[in-house]
């Protein structure tokens, strides 16, 4: 009853809930684009394979497949890492992933992940 009772409460909130609701448009997945060229490819690379070395730490590959498995299909996880630089489990992500929140907008956000998804090993 009470797993029950909390489960109703996290789908209230929409934690739950992927972050994307709908099939991005063209104008999104081309703003994330922009995005991701500017924030993130210097680390993830412009093909998103990563594999960037930043001393023992390697930046992560942001391609599918890896990155739904990773990230168990869940867009709020994937924003979590982006927002909160905390892994699909809330742990810290390896530096140098910092936090973008106060950087990026949650739009913004969105859009990157649209973007992601278009990407693919």
């Amino acid at each position: 009853m009470i797993r029950q009772l909390s489960y109703a409460f996290i789908l209230t909130l929409g934690l739950a809930a992927p972050v994307l609701a709908q099939s991005p448009s063209a104008d999104q997945i081309a703003n994330g684009k922009t995005l991701f060229d500017d924030n993130c490819s210097a680390c993830h690379l412009a093909t998103g394979a990563g594999h960037v070395k930043f001393g023992t730490v390697v930046s992560a590959d942001l391609r599918a497949p890896r990155l739904e498995n990773t990230f168990h299909n869940d867009d709020t996880l994937l924003m979590r890492a982006i927002m909160q630089a905390e892994d699909q489990n809330g742990k810290p992500l390896s530096a140098p992933m910092s936090a973008w929140s106060g950087r990026l907008t949650t739009d913004q956000v969105e859009d990157i992940i649209a973007y992601l998804k278009t990407l693919t090993s």
